[in-house]
């Protein structure tokens, strides 16, 4: 609880004034990446089911022509619960200067700036740990070895890029989504002409150079040894999008990148209840009471979601 022996330093006569400490929470990235679901069952499950394969040729009056439709693997998501609460003594708010924690708005910022920061954990996390984080097929988010159904074990699929973010390991990127972009069948998935390509605040210069509308020659050329300039043909391409819960300092990578296909709807960001503020007073201790609450869970349902590369 704070009381006001431990907040001595603010009923001092040399301070006039104190101010709680806050910022301006950080930009939400995590429902431009996510699909975000609101489900206040205490699970929330998802299987797919394949379409039917392509037609196949038939003889005049034949007979047959039946396909099995197969199922995918299934996923569970099941939210926990956050919170974040304070204590305040009556004694302590007794004092003019501390009596702003007894603003139900001011307060609310505060712990919502705390719980804002927990939702976007919770998604960076599933991006930067798919490297080492199973899915529902039992392989890696990103691995080379995706089964295409759980019949078809044999056949497999990579969403694992390789290398740094460069122009040509962008180039060779797209090969490969489009040599691995298949559902369960082995219909090709459409891609999509400008997905996300998220990335972490350390690339955000080689991302310049790559996308701006201003990048007209392909980045790395050196134009006093090569007499002809490439054209960068990914200028004005994809949607860059960069998010700082992606950083090595706070728990991700500086050089991984990533290409998501939202429309999807493979990454999944569940609340089970969201976000909420309370506050009240218990006449017991003699307390403001504040607190944050919601339960939420992110993850991801199908590798088919995104590509991704270390970047080493």
């Amino acid at each position: 609880m704070n009381t006001r022996a431990e907040l001595s330093e603010l009923f001092t006569p040399i301070y006039d004034e104190f101010m709680l400490m806050g910022f301006q929470p950080e930009k939400q990235v995590m429902e431009q990446v996510f699909e975000v679901i609101d489900d206040n069952t205490k699970e929330y499950k998802t299987d797919g089911i394949s379409g039917l394969g392509s037609w196949e040729e038939a003889d005049e009056l034949a007979s047959g022509g039946y396909e099995e439709l197969v199922l995918g693997y299934p996923k569970t998501y099941t939210p926990l619960k956050y919170w974040k609460k304070i204590q305040v003594s009556f004694e302590a708010t007794a004092q003019d200067e501390y009596a702003m924690l007894k603003k139900e708005t001011v307060t609310a910022k505060r712990i919502g700036i705390g719980g804002l920061d927990r939702v976007e954990k919770l998604g960076s996390a599933i991006l930067y740990n798919g490297f080492s984080t199973t899915g529902p097929d039992g392989q890696y988010i990103f691995s080379n070895s995706h089964p295409k159904n759980r019949e078809e074990t044999g056949v497999t699929y990579d969403n694992l890029l390789d290398g740094p973010l460069s122009h040509d390991n962008l180039e060779l990127a797209e090969k490969q989504i489009s040599d691995n972009f298949f559902d369960m069948k082995g219909i090709p998935i459409p891609v999509t002409e400008n997905p996300l390509l998220v990335y972490a605040p350390a690339l955000r210069g080689t991302v310049k150079r790559l996308f701006s509308d201003r990048a007209d020659y392909r980045p790395g050329i050196d134009p006093t040894t090569t007499s002809e300039m490439e054209i960068n043909r990914f200028s004005g391409m994809y949607k860059p999008l960069e998010w700082r819960y992606l950083a090595a300092s706070l728990g991700g990578s500086d050089t991984a990148w990533y290409i998501i296909y939202k429309e999807l709807g493979f990454f999944k960001f569940i609340y089970g209840a969201r976000p909420s503020f309370d506050n009240w007073i218990d006449k017991d201790i003699e307390a403001y009471i504040f607190k944050g609450r919601m339960l939420a869970v992110a993850g991801n349902s199908d590798y088919r979601g995104g590509f991704a590369s270390t970047g080493l």
